[in-house]
């Protein structure tokens, strides 16, 4: 079939809306510690604030001005905030949040050394192009075209992982 504009332009587009789906990826999988982080932290303070050892004393009596039984009035509580179901739902999200980190990674792993430094450089340590070329010892326009293929790679790469679309639905979700 003969390279007609048309096919071209149809090319292009259809690679520039996957680079930019690599793009948010690439966001999400950088982006994956920090919301593990917020989530132990989240698990923490449900654990922390719902802990029924904080209210007694090392003789095993319970201290406490309000009167009743603290036990009962802690367990009150956590069942009307649902504690247990919202403990249990951080723990999937922990666990999606590093299976998701260790598909990309794999992903990543496929790249070759240049183009997967490329990636880390840009995305991850924020250099600007006019760095990378010097870094690289070539033209901003080089570092560009390198850049392109890198992202059309590891797109390839997401394609054939598995959960590709959920990690890119996910992705796109998550406020990176």
């Amino acid at each position: 079939m003969p390279w007609t504009a048309a096919r071209r332009t149809k090319l292009t587009e259809a690679g520039a809306m996957r680079r930019k789906d690599v793009k948010t990826v690439i966001a999400y999988y950088f982006g994956i510690p920090a919301m593990r982080v917020l989530l132990a932290d989240e698990r923490a303070e449900l654990e922390d604030e719902y802990n029924g050892l904080h209210g007694t004393s090392m003789d095993g009596a319970p201290h406490s001005s309000t009167p009743g039984n603290p036990t009962e009035t802690l367990a009150v509580r956590v069942d009307a905030r649902n504690v247990r179901n919202r403990l249990e739902e951080i723990s999937v999200r922990d666990h999606v949040l590093v299976m998701d980190r260790e598909i990309i990674q794999g992903c990543l792993d496929i790249l070759k050394g240049e183009y997967k430094r490329l990636i880390f450089s840009r995305y991850r340590d924020r250099c600007s192009w006019a760095r990378l070329a010097v870094q690289n010892g070539v033209p901003d326009r080089t570092v560009r075209r390198w850049h392109d293929k890198a992202l059309d790679r590891l797109g390839e790469a997401l394609e054939e992982a598995p959960m590709g679309d959920e990690i890119l639905g996910r992705a796109s979700r998550a406020r990176v």
